[in-house]
């Protein structure tokens, strides 16, 4: 799905989609297996259940959720795939049964000086950091860095000198110094546990930062980032059920929350001094969405 909303486009749909190269790459999970989609072209990853892209200038970097495992495209000048994907194995387990009785690879976030590549494994309460070299992947140097038992790290984003991590089965937010990787800090997204955590993302002038949660009492919390980096708690909106996926208008002035159960995309004006969300009457309808990303129109 592709909307335009004023100067920006929205675009929803498959369970993740990424831009480069002029060109709109996603992910489609089915039955019969899972597919990079590029230009209207499938092509079929060797892992299962693939939810993540990273692309990088020679490559693109799918992370394969159930067999816990990378897929790595070799990129052209075009941004085509232009040979077989090398699949990266990984190992491990963690203590949740049922949920970590092996690797689970649900997603890689490049640095912002695009120099290394951390890659999350939920099923193994892990992050690994890769070098990126020449466009592409280093397997020379990977480093793993152990998280809390159970957490399940899902997803990241990067701050001033920070590494932030959503963790799904612990519903925290897990503040990492960046590059050191020391743990500074673990914050409850939901107090109404269990919760699960889905996506994180910070406002683009970097003062507050976002995570969903799902399972009981579904929304988005609100944190104000200190200047030191840690974060305090500003707030909490409650949202359509299973808020798997957001984003926020480029100017930061809205927050579009994926509502999977609801089967809606709902919109919320954001507050650029408190950082807090408030609904409004904007709603798009859509079977089962679990993913939603703005972006400046061209």
């Amino acid at each position: 799905m592709k909307l335009i909303t004023g100067s920006w486009t929205l675009e929803c749909g498959h369970t993740w989609l990424a831009r480069g190269f002029g060109k709109v790459y996603s992910l489609r999970s089915l039955a019969g297996g899972s597919f990079l989609c590029v230009d209207g072209k499938e092509y079929p990853t060797p892992g299962e259940h693939s939810c993540h892209i990273t692309l990088l200038p020679k490559e693109a970097v799918v992370a394969d959720y159930t067999s816990g495992t990378l897929s790595i495209y070799p990129l052209g000048a075009d941004g085509i795939p232009s040979g077989e994907p090398r699949l990266l194995h990984f190992g491990g387990s963690g203590p949740v049964t049922g949920r970590q009785e092996g690797p689970h690879i649900h997603s890689s976030w490049l640095s912002p000086d695009r120099g290394a590549l951390v890659v999350v494994d939920l099923g193994a309460d892990k992050l690994y950091r890769f070098q990126v070299s020449g466009g592409t992947l280093s397997m020379d140097g990977i480093e793993a860095f152990p998280m809390p038992e159970g957490c399940g790290p899902r997803h990241c984003a990067f701050g001033r000198h920070k590494l932030y991590v959503a963790t799904e089965l612990s519903d925290e937010v897990f503040v990492l110094d960046w590059p050191s990787m020391e743990l500074r800090q673990r914050i409850t997204v939901n107090d109404q546990l269990p919760g699960g955590g889905g996506h994180i993302l910070l406002s683009p002038d970097g003062k507050y930062l976002y995570a969903s949660s799902r399972l009981k009492n579904d929304g988005i919390g609100v944190f104000a980032i200190k200047e030191n980096g840690l974060l305090e708690k500003a707030g909490y909106q409650t949202t359509g059920a299973h808020p798997r996926h957001f984003c926020m208008s480029p100017d930061g002035g809205k927050l579009l929350v994926a509502c999977r159960d609801s089967d809606r995309i709902e919109y919320y004006d954001r507050n650029p001094d408190t950082g807090l969300l408030s609904p409004t009457e904007e709603i798009i309808q859509i079977e089962k969405p679990v993913f939603v990303q703005a972006y400046e129109e061209d």
